[in-house]
């Protein structure tokens, strides 16, 4: 790949280092790549022409612990007692909310497997706010301590492309996943401070953390040269410009157009990704940071960087439709058997013609399966298939990945793949154990449209199978731990551990899709007029709950439902189209048409268009019926609660309003400051404790009852 550098050198007072900006059309790379998945291809990159005097080369804080419980005790010494809501609140955390089999992971191996280095959060509700610490783990030793890097740090919260907006926040944590130079003998991290994410780096052998990115500016993504000379990060300078550029415009009044998200804000957002400069750091080997070479050789450094393969044998993709492709040497060859379509993600077997891949399968496509592709001999055998989410593997000698079991919060495992066992390495909230948990039992079931559908009935530690118990609903994915749904707010152990079963409901695949892969045909105008997918989901949650109640005794009279987001909206719809439910929990609310069209802004309402909704809502008036609770006030009959963040609130106000003209139990909180998903620690507490509050007192008063 050509690159286009300009070269400025820079010496500290005992550290040397060059920087290199660049500007290119992604990340240097190939079409097929040793790692898997492929990194998404970056914006186009701007050169930057200035002087490095934006560079921090501070020593980065005191590392001493500020938080005493973010370092995973060698073994817990707690009492064994049932599950509270701040136990789940205080888990330690890495990676993704809710991680894929294909996002980082949060954690890295060392390239030769010796040692593990993962960034961990742990929420306070106390003063508010994250512990974070990076760790590194001996692999040979995990029964010791692990190695404390660097502690602290705000929490970083995603920003993501929302309906064309730039830049829009959510509540959810971005994975910060460290990387190992391809030597091993380097460590690069995300940290945020003082509203800033910078680049860090520490030396294995030294200790210590030093900043070398521009201290003014985000870093958005990093990587390492093969050869460890050089480390490559993106900064979101330009955003920055663009942000400055529409402070400038609103002096003299914004102009209202697609750029505003109203529900939350009357500020504009960027419509375009801006493009994002790329910089280089030369890593030395003598200094901490060296190399004073001429510019032809950094430029003959970084091109062999970026064309240089990370390792010999295979190359492996994931192509349309998640189909597995391979090539060797200059031959590409796509994977023909049936397991290799819709595959997540994919790896190279070190020094060997094969690859290993995963995929989700079985009934509604709930279990994990990982496979082995012998390219040569095209063999390909099965190693293992379980309920398990495995997510955010690392593969360097072993398949290192991140586990959740339906009773296990997130852990470190080692999958053998001769064998197929799964073996932990480290065991992050080993106090866990000590909890006594509800059993789970899986159900699987098909609704009315042949959607297959699953959930995990959950029940108290000691309930007795006689026992006729209050069911609560929570939604809306119950793959790997139970903890509190989509969104983290309705915390599934607790509820049980208070004396009530619980539905973990996981949604099925949307009708539309579900259709296209049955090979039949359907319009988008009639899912969309008839809220089929909508419809689809309710039947399933319908069929799943008398499924529960045939799998063990269930009150009829108290049965809550809960729902963030599509969660949300199953509820509302469910106390529109069901009078089974006398309690509804909900953190988001609610479609009403009105608002919809006008109030969430231009974006979606050209989102809504397209996708043949029907519009103008007041000629379809029918149509919305089926899903506005403001419409049906007057029908439904359960208490509702609503916990909304404050950017969302705005979207229940006419429901709100049509619900108490009907004399409706209806009470909503907001809650300052938040986003879709709630990041602040001391509100989701808030939500929890409301929660089993509002539970406990609900199943000791009579269902209410009111004509429909």
């Amino acid at each position: 790949m050509a690159l286009v550098m300009e070269c400025i050198a820079r010496r500290s007072a005992n550290r040397a280092f060059t920087l290199i900006f660049l500007t290119t059309a992604a990340l240097p790379g190939a079409a097929f790549s040793q790692a898997a998945p492929l990194p998404p291809t970056a914006p186009a990159l701007q050169v930057v022409a200035t002087n490095a005097t934006g560079v921090d080369l501070q020593s980065a804080r005191d590392t001493s612990p500020s938080c005493p419980t973010i370092v995973p005790p060698v073994a817990s010494q707690s009492i064994a007692r049932s599950v509270e809501a701040d136990d789940i609140i205080r888990l330690r955390d890495f990676g993704k909310m809710d991680a894929s089999e294909a996002d980082p992971g949060g954690f890295a191996v060392s390239p030769d497997g010796r040692y593990l280095a993962i960034q961990l959060r742990q929420a306070d509700p106390v003063s508010n706010s994250y512990c974070q610490a990076l760790l590194i783990y001996d692999l040979g030793n995990v029964r010791t301590a692990p190695r404390i890097v660097d502690m602290g740090g705000d929490y970083v919260r995603r920003t993501i492309t929302l309906y064309g907006l730039e830049g829009f926040p959510t509540g959810t944590p971005e994975p910060l996943t460290p990387k190992w130079s391809k030597d091993g003998k380097w460590l690069a991290f995300l940290k945020r401070e003082e509203g800033i994410t910078r680049l860090f780096v520490t030396a294995l052998s030294e200790g210590g953390t030093r900043s070398i990115s521009d201290g003014r500016f985000d870093v958005a993504d990093f990587a390492w040269s093969d050869d460890a000379s050089q480390l490559r990060y993106r900064q979101r300078e330009n955003h920055a410009a663009a942000i400055e550029r529409l402070q400038t415009e609103g002096r003299s009044g914004f102009q209202f157009d697609e750029r505003f998200w109203p529900l939350a804000e009357l500020t504009p957002y960027p419509r375009e990704t801006p493009a994002e400069v790329e910089r280089f750091v030369m890593i030395g080997e003598a200094d901490t940071f060296g190399g004073s070479g001429s510019a032809s050789q950094q430029d003959r450094m970084a091109e062999e960087a970026g064309r240089a393969p990370t390792r010999k044998g295979a190359a492996v993709a994931i192509i349309d439709h998640r189909q597995l492709a391979a090539r060797v040497g200059d031959k590409n060859i796509v994977c023909q058997f049936k397991e290799c379509a819709r595959v997540a993600a994919a790896w190279t077997v070190p020094g060997a013609d094969e690859i290993v891949f995963m995929r989700r399968e079985g009934f509604a496509a709930a279990r994990t399966g990982i496979y082995r592709w012998a390219l040569g001999e095209n063999k390909l055998t099965n190693i293992l298939t379980t309920d398990d989410a495995i997510r955010g593997c690392d593969f360097q000698l072993l398949l290192v990945c991140a586990r959740e079991a339906s009773l296990q919060p997130r852990d470190i495992v080692e999958i053998d793949l001769r064998s197929g066992k799964i073996h932990q390495l480290i065991e992050l909230n080993p106090e866990w154990i000590a909890r006594r948990l509800g059993t789970v039992t899986r159900l699987r079931w098909t609704n009315k449209y042949g959607i297959e559908t699953f959930g995990d009935l959950v029940l108290p530690p000691d309930a007795r199978h006689d026992e006729r118990l209050p069911l609560v609903v929570v939604q809306y994915s119950s793959r790997g731990f139970l903890r509190g749904g989509t969104g983290d707010e309705y915390p599934i152990q607790a509820i049980a551990a208070k004396g009530f079963a619980v539905l973990s409901f996981d949604r099925p695949l949307d009708y539309r899709t579900a259709m296209s892969r049955a090979g039949r045909s359907v319009s988008r105008q009639h899912i969309a007029n008839a809220w089929t997918d909508r419809a689809s989901v309710h039947d399933s949650l319908m069929r799943g709950i008398k499924l529960a109640a045939d799998t063990h005794p269930i009150d009829a009279d108290h049965i809550a439902i809960t729902g963030l987001s599509d969660g949300a909206s199953t509820a509302t719809y469910a106390l529109i189209h069901a009078d089974i439910f006398s309690l509804a929990l909900i953190s988001s609310c609610c479609e009403d048409p009105s608002i919809l069209e006008t109030g969430v802004g231009e974006a979606y309402a050209s989102i809504l268009r397209t996708n043949e909704y029907p519009l103008p809502w007041e000629q379809h008036k029918s149509s919305w019926k089926r899903v506005s609770l403001a419409m049906n006030a007057s029908r439904v009959c359960a208490k509702i609660i609503i916990q909304s963040a404050d950017r969302e609130a705005r979207l229940a106000t006419a429901s709100l309003r049509a619900l108490r003209q009907f004399g409706r139990d209806v009470t909503m909180f907001i809650f300052p400051d938040e986003y879709h998903v709630k990041w602040q620690p001391v509100h989701r507490q808030a939500v929890f404790r409301r929660t089993l509050m509002e539970l406990d007192d609900w199943r000791r008063l009579p269902k209410a009852r009111c004509s429909r």
